[in-house]
């Protein structure tokens, strides 16, 4: 079965049938849960996923009691996934346009999206348009690749950070850090051990960077598996609850960022 390419009809299916059960979406949603929690209350907030894709975490959001939530996403096919989930507060619009007034929102979520936007500086506009729609004193949570063992990614439509780098592109958009941390420990350690083995000379040259969605369900004989990678993931969500712990390495980034007061 082929990987899907990003922003494809194909690739929002796949997100549509797995991400409900897969280990790591499930994961990733409990780390979040734990990093929001341990600095923003949302209850009563107006919420916006930015480039809310199949519309999962528009549900997931409704658990902290916001006031409302709202899903862009570029994609047509991805809004109409969210319909399908029930979704109604949509719009069709990219991340570098939002159409909305300026300090319309106390929270955005932006999920593995900055990696990809197009063109030399896309994710510091992206940074600085949610600022544009985020009150004074708003969050920001956004969710993004690492390096860290995969080695840096040269196309300029599909970036892998270091943390430094990405609280310094935060930063300089008008925000305050207010939590940075790697996740996704395990795969990332397995991922550095196997770039220090000598590549075989039938494998070396260029790579894609941008291999598609690889994810899927686990076939019925390795549920088991499914299981435990979750129990894992499930570890480091309990350990990032804690408004001060952090991952040294990982293949995700999560940082939460408080909007600044104009100068």
């Amino acid at each position: 079965m082929s990987n899907p390419q990003i922003g494809t009809h194909e690739y929002f299916e796949r997100l549509y049938e797995v991400e409900e059960g897969h280990w790591w979406s499930r994961g990733m949603r409990e780390i979040a849960a734990g990093i929001l929690r341990s600095r923003v209350e949302a209850a009563g907030a107006s919420v916006l996923d930015a480039g809310c894709g199949t519309g999962i975490n528009l549900g997931w959001l409704r658990q902290f009691r916001p006031r409302r939530v709202v899903g862009v996403d570029l994609s047509r096919d991805a809004l109409e996934f969210c319909r399908r989930r029930g979704e109604a507060r949509l719009a069709q619009a990219s991340v570098l346009a939002l159409p909305f007034a300026g300090e319309s929102f106390e929270l955005v979520v932006c999920n593995d999206v900055i990696q990809h936007l197009p063109g030399r500086g896309g994710d510091l506009a992206a940074l600085k348009e949610f600022r544009r729609v985020l009150r004074p004193g708003g969050h920001l949570l956004v969710r993004t690749n690492a390096s860290w063992g995969l080695g840096e990614a040269g196309d300029e439509d599909y970036r892998r950070y270091r943390l430094d780098e990405l609280c310094a592109l935060v930063r300089g958009a008008g925000f305050e850090v207010s939590r940075a941390t790697y996740a996704n420990a395990l795969p990332a350690l397995l991922g550095r051990v196997r770039r220090l083995r000598p590549e075989p000379a039938s494998q070396a040259g260029p790579h894609r960077h941008n291999p598609g969605l690889g994810i899927r369900l686990f076939p019925a004989h390795l549920r088991w598996l499914n299981t435990a990678l979750h129990w894992l993931m499930k570890g480091e969500a309990r350990l990032l609850a804690r408004p001060a712990a952090t991952l040294s390495f990982g293949h995700t980034i999560f940082f939460l960022a408080r909007r600044l007061e104009d100068e």
